[in-house]
């Protein structure tokens, strides 16, 4: 009887052993290799604010078009990118956005993780306390920030407001090419 106790584990000592070497999808390769931490460059991106009427036509037709709309759009117009943020139509005055800071960050190590990068797009909007006196009046607050060149990168925008210091993101924004003058 301790014979046929002492068959049995070692069959299922050496099943186990069987079915964990051969797992798929392992490879030594896949083992053995240690990619390390990844590491993250940030830098900061120098832009200029602009008014609606600064902006190259094709812009100024697509803020004219959705301007009644609350809208986080990135476009490239004139050999530049152009961040857009609208608040949408509002009925009184006192509502105001601001860009503070825009950080590209890239994944540079790993070299199976490096990426283009990814804008960080960081605002804060004002609105007017409840009951001040403002403007009876339709209003449209955006902010327009102006960058060199056409950056294609992922754009993601964070609010900073006095209630939440560290905002939430958006989902990724992909600059787009807006045509005519």
């Amino acid at each position: 009887m301790t014979r046929n106790v002492m068959d049995f584990i070692m069959l299922i000592v050496l099943s186990a052993l069987l079915l964990t070497g051969c797992a798929p999808g392992t490879t030594e390769d896949d083992t053995m290799r240690e990619e390390g931490p990844i590491t993250k460059e940030k830098s900061d991106l120098s832009f200029k604010s602009i008014n609606p009427g600064e902006a190259p036509e094709s812009v100024q037709t697509w803020i004219e078009k959705n301007r009644k709309e609350e809208a986080k759009k990135v476009s490239h117009a004139d050999s530049k990118t152009y961040v857009i943020i609208m608040l949408g139509q509002k009925s009184t005055g006192g509502f105001s956005v601001t860009i503070d800071s825009m950080q590209l960050e890239k994944i540079i190590s790993p070299e199976s993780k490096a990426d283009k990068g990814t804008v960080h797009v960081t605002y804060h909007t004002i609105e007017p306390e409840e009951g001040s006196i403002n403007t009876q009046a339709l209003t449209y607050p955006m902010a327009i920030a102006e960058l060199e060149g056409t950056r294609d990168y992922d754009y993601r925008f964070l609010e900073k407001s006095k209630e939440n210091h560290d905002g939430e993101q958006s989902e990724p924004i992909q600059p787009e090419k807006l045509m005519g003058g």
